[in-house]
């Protein structure tokens, strides 16, 4: 794996396999992907070749290392059948428990609006699992609600070691004025809201926006509205598939405040890694994020879509240097203190010892 150009759920694993190394032995379902990475959620050719790869593999190690635990996580779209295929088929040959994982940050969309034989269907491979690990009360309210009958445990979302103390090791008394955006470039990350924002009479005011396309057109969208309305000179667009360990710290700790108007999320991994940085968040109360941060306590929350409330929020930020401070410093608490590494881990190796 690629300790410098990898995803969120990627990520997220490895910060589990390297914080838990000592305690258990972990054997990876690693499959080399060269094409199509952008496209991992859609049911096509290509996706339908490493499923059959991957599925072929998975067969091979369980029968192979007899794990006691499989863990493995679960997505929105097509792969929400895959993953749970791929854990209840581990199951049949030898695997002792089966744990999900659930990361799709619209997945109560996407089930809600699943036709009744196909939500059926899932309901009962879910149920066949020993457990469902969830990042929040949200969501297991959500799955208990929908009839999912497995044990779920909350464990909070880890984020990668070697971002941790790269961040640990970087004064952050050097910032510049420039907001920061990561994450999918389109509608449901709150990107067109952005692009609106910056439209208005803002002032002076400039981002960086960093990303892939979400859907397809989204970047040409994107950019043919950036070109239009002439905000070169307040959005800096920068595609990046996988961004770089290197460069996401330099953002995180060259960049002022991270402005994150997502319209729907599970628990994002770049808000948990903006805390650890100790930048000031602009965000949405949406999925596991109210659960841990508290409007003008450690974070600055605005409604999904208000186009006015994230002006207010991004004017806030720039008249006011004390608050601005105070809440990029609260959010490094709320890190410290709820969402730390230490904290997940030991949360993590106790579901593993249960089972």
């Amino acid at each position: 794996m690629n300790d410098e150009n990898i995803g969120s759920i990627a990520s997220l694993n490895r910060a589990i396999v390297d914080g838990l190394a000592n305690d258990f032995e972990f054997i990876p379902l690693n499959i080399i992907r060269k094409y199509g990475k952008s496209k991992l959620s859609k049911f096509n050719i290509l996706n339908i070749f490493y499923f059959l790869k991957q599925y072929v593999f998975l067969i091979y190690q369980v029968l192979k290392h007899k794990p006691d635990v499989v863990h493995y996580s679960i997505n929105s779209n097509w792969s929400l059948e895959k993953s749970l295929l791929f854990l209840n088929t581990a199951k049949i040959f030898g695997a002792n428990k089966a744990i999900g994982h659930l990361h799709g940050g619209a997945f109560d969309v996407f089930m809600d609006n699943m036709n009744t034989f196909r939500k059926k269907v899932s309901l009962a491979l879910f149920s066949n699992l020993d457990l469902v690990i969830v990042a929040s009360s949200f969501w297991k309210d959500y799955l208990n609600r929908n009839g999912v009958n497995s044990r779920i445990e909350i464990v909070n979302n880890p984020i990668d070691l070697k971002y941790i103390s790269r961040i640990n090791n970087i004064s952050n008394n050097n910032r510049n004025e420039n907001f920061l955006f990561i994450g999918s470039l389109g509608k449901r990350k709150g990107v067109y809201d952005i692009i609106e924002v910056c439209r208005t009479n803002i002032g002076e005011f400039k981002i960086d926006l960093i990303g892939s396309e979400d859907k397809t057109n989204d970047l040409r969208k994107i950019s043919s509205l950036i070109q239009e309305n002439k905000l070169e000179s307040k959005i800096n667009l920068i595609i990046s598939e996988k961004l770089s360990l290197i460069d996401k710290v330099r953002f995180f700790t060259e960049n002022r405040v991270f402005l994150f108007p997502s319209h729907n999320e599970n628990f994002p991994l770049v808000i948990i890694e903006a805390a650890c940085a100790g930048i000031p968040i602009i965000t949405t109360p949406v999925g596991a994020v109210p659960e841990f941060f508290t409007h003008l306590k450690n974070i600055y929350f605005i409604e999904p879509g208000n186009i006015e409330e994230i002006i207010g929020a991004i004017r806030f930020m720039q008249t006011n240097e004390v608050e601005r401070d105070r809440l990029g410093k609260a959010a490094r608490h709320t890190y410290e203190t709820k969402l730390s590494d230490k904290i997940v881990m030991s949360q993590l190796k106790n579901v593993y010892n249960t089972l």
